[in-house]
């Protein structure tokens, strides 16, 4: 019987051997190195010297969260110094880090919003110029952050009036989270609408503004629910677009919400219950209900003085509303010296820079002034908001014509009734392209034009 022979396939002494020399290998390594008492000695030295450095870093960072976590709460509790002196901490904290590193760029933009919210724009420039050459690095590599903190430089240059520089970076934003980032419905992305929305609001440009408030608050109501305070921030813009375009059936039902929503997470001491007071006490007011707008009014009014100070753009528009309330309600000479406060609010906080705010209130005083029989401290008012809003504004700005229709009412108390004329015509052009055919503004310059004219002719 024949005896079977075993097979090999072609190479496999060399295979054989091959294995034989790894096995070999391996032995020594094990022996000589890994199991080497000096090995792993070494080896412990690297791991604890690894867990070191790790403890060493996280406990560098923890003062800068810290200060940026307290810093961010006392910025939502209206606490703006106290947020400003944490937020200056955290910039100094990340100092220690690299140029690129993010945490720079957070503490800078933080501390820029507690200046942009105290109109503090001297000081903001330098911070947000700091910012926005980082972000200008960084583009690329950390898209989401880049719109983000672009949003925040663009409300900064919109809030101190300049809109061209605003619009430019509102776009860039908007175009970076589009393109790059690609989250339509992330409650950001709402953020990126609202603040585009409230400059096209802010500019008069009321039919671009309200799509993208609408659907900002749509985004922001299905992304973090319909009681956040998110919602009542773009619910309350949306109300006062409606509001300046006398669509009150519309603004009251979106301002009570807004109020009911930060009431619920605020309660009533807080900067944004006290806005969201004074905007629906605007619409009241707009509505003749004088008995429920004074309240509000007043209940704003207590809460900036208390938390924002008297120095603050904020009061100075309760102080607006109220000095406007009392001169529609026969208290002029209650009215004038809370006109004349507001006027000189915005003139320490924007340097006596030529400023929209500043224009709000120069026409409200130059109104009451008139009324008063005050002429000449009306001309004075009047001559410095249009000069200011022929500065800011677009030719068909509702607040250009609205100073239009104002001097022409002076012009014509003070015997000039052919240059009266004239002015009347152009606010009534301008506010039925911007406004249309039903607006009380509209409707009130053109029965100030047929009174006049009805004047002139029986004389």
């Amino acid at each position: 019987m024949l005896k079977s022979r075993s097979v090999h396939s072609p190479n496999s002494d060399e295979k054989s051997s091959l294995k034989d020399r790894l096995l070999v290998a391996r032995a020594f390594v094990r022996d000589n190195i890994v199991e080497n008492p000096k090995f792993k000695l070494y080896k412990r030295i690297v791991f604890v010297g690894c867990v070191v450095w790790a403890g060493v870093i996280v406990v560098q960072s923890i003062p800068y969260y810290i200060y940026i976590g307290q810093g961010k709460e006392a910025f939502q509790s209206g606490r703006f110094s106290e947020a400003e002196e944490l937020f200056s901490q955290s910039i100094k904290e990340s100092q220690r880090y690299d140029a690129a590193d993010p945490r720079l760029a957070n503490a800078l933009n933080n501390l820029g919003e507690v200046y942009r919210v105290e109109a503090r724009y001297v000081e903001a420039e330098p911070v947000y110029a700091k910012l926005k050459a980082i972000v200008d690095r960084n583009l690329a590599k950390k898209p989401m952050e880049a719109a983000l903190l672009l949003n925040n430089v663009a409300a900064y240059n919109r809030d101190k009036g300049d809109y061209a520089a605003a619009e430019k970076l509102y776009e860039q934003s908007l175009s970076i989270w589009q393109t790059e980032v690609k989250k339509p419905e992330d409650s950001m992305y709402g953020s990126l609408l609202n603040g585009k929305a409230r400059l096209y609001r802010d500019m008069g440009r009321y039919r671009e503004a309200e799509p993208l408030y609408k659907q900002a608050l749509a985004i922001k109501e299905k992304a973090n629910g319909a009681h956040h305070p998110e919602v009542a921030s773009v619910a309350d813009n949306l109300a006062g677009l409606y509001r300046e375009q006398a669509r009150y059936e519309e603004a009251e039902p979106l301002f009570r919400r807004a109020l009911a929503i930060d009431i619920k997470n605020f309660g009533h001491q807080h900067p944004d219950t006290a806005t969201d007071e004074n905007s629906l006490a605007g619409l009241l007011r707009s509505m003749k209900r004088y008995d429920e707008a004074e309240k509000l009014y007043m209940s704003a009014l207590t809460t900036r003085k208390l938390l924002l100070g008297v120095n603050h753009p904020h009061t100075a528009r309760s102080f607006i509303g109220i000095g406007e309330q009392y001169r529609e309600t026969k208290r002029v000479e209650a009215a004038i010296p809370l006109l004349k406060e507001a006027v000189a609010i915005y003139d320490r906080v924007y340097r006596k820079a030529d400023h929209p705010d500043t224009a709000t209130a120069l026409n409200a005083l130059a109104t009451a002034y008139r009324v008063s029989g005050q002429y000449k401290e009306a001309q004075v008012c009047l001559d410095r908001c249009l000069k200011i809003r022929k500065l800011r504004l677009t030719a068909d700005h509702p607040d250009l014509a609205l100073t239009l229709f104002n001097q022409a009412e002076l012009d014509r108390a003070t015997g000039k009734p052919k240059e009266a004329e004239v002015l009347y015509q152009a606010a009534i052009a301008s506010q039925k392209r911007t406004l249309g055919d039903r607006h009380p503004a509209l409707i009130a310059s053109e029965q100030a034009l047929q009174s006049l004219q009805s004047l002139e002719r029986r004389h």
